[in-house]
């Protein structure tokens, strides 16, 4: 298995007739089939990659046999391929062992899926593209920046990578935004990127944990005054603070955690940060302040009113 951050020494200096592609961050998957295509030289200008969409393995045979038009090699990406039940499985698996047997150079077969399951194929590397952790994310963030001759210190990356709560999609479009400003400093950082609502969420509960009331209401008033709204900011407190006590009542790794709850892994992993200031008793009586505060939202109680008692509230835990 390659990890992402790897892939590219990998393919510079290995040939690999049959990949897997595989993960739950859609990025890193269009970015590894786009790096795969650098290594090889091959231009996506639609004739020198095949996309095929939902295909059996005949057609996937077919595309290998069929040479390019203007380069040495092809590239064959297969998305959304599903192999048979029962022994039918084993038998695809071995077609896809032959074409590996039988390569001739003329083609790189790139095989995209959610997971690598079924891919454990002689012959067939797979590479890693889920989610990226925070100290991933910021050396992805200073490589980046090195190719085009720009230095970052790692403090820099992580902050943007927590202001984009390490989504990478995010994170691409903000490094590169700062890049061509000219000034990658933490206080270019903190003029030009937008924070994720959730890194707000995460500010908000930080100052809550600190039992710093007078913090806390002003912290919430200046969001307020930002253009957020009341109900909004209750109901990503909220979730907020339950993934706080599924992340402390249970033993799950951050990116299984994070597909339980239909997150990104950086919100599982400033819920962390948080839960660690509370005992899972202390969350169970937060979350019982919530549905205190919604009963009071829904019977139309001021929205301020009910949000600054909450924040009060959690701060007494």
């Amino acid at each position: 298995m390659i990890k992402f951050l790897e892939m590219r020494e990998k393919l510079k200096n290995n040939a690999y007739p049959v990949l897997c592609v595989y993960g739950n961050d859609n990025w890193l998957r269009r970015k590894a089939i786009a790096n795969i295509c650098e290594s090889l030289n091959v231009v996506d200008d639609g004739y020198n990659v095949d996309y095929l969409d939902n295909p059996v393995i005949a057609d996937i045979k077919m595309a290998c046999m069929t040479p390019a038009l203007f380069c040495d090699k092809k590239i064959i990406v297969c998305e959304n391929f599903v192999f048979p039940d029962g022994n039918k499985a084993q038998n695809v698996k071995q077609e896809i062992a032959d074409i590996v047997k039988y390569y001739d150079g003329s083609f790189c077969l790139v095989f995209v899926a959610d997971t690598e399951k079924n891919f454990d194929i002689a012959g067939v590397e797979t590479i890693n593209c889920n989610h990226l952790d925070k100290d991933n994310v910021s050396r992805w963030i200073v490589s980046f920046c090195k190719r085009q001759q720009v230095s970052v210190d790692s403090l820099c990356a992580g902050k943007l990578a927590i202001y984009c709560l390490c989504d990478m999609s995010r994170v691409a479009v903000e490094t590169q935004k700062l890049i061509d400003y000219g000034e990658f400093t933490l206080e270019s950082i903190e003029q030009l990127v937008h924070k994720d609502a959730e890194y707000i969420v995460y500010d908000l509960s930080q100052v809550i944990a600190a039992k710093n009331g007078a913090k806390a209401i002003e912290t919430y008033r200046g969001l307020v005054a930002s253009g957020e709204e009341p109900r909004a900011l209750f109901a990503l407190l909220y979730n907020f603070y339950r993934r706080a006590y599924y992340v402390k009542t249970s033993d799950f790794p951050t990116t299984e955690l994070a597909e339980y709850l239909g997150v990104r892994a950086g919100a599982v992993s400033f819920a962390k940060d948080t839960a660690a200031k509370y005992k899972p008793m202390q969350l169970k009586r937060a979350l019982d302040c919530f549905k205190d505060a919604d009963v009071k939202l829904k019977a139309f109680v001021d929205d301020n009113e009910v949000m600054t008692t909450l924040i009060l509230k959690l701060i007494a835990l």
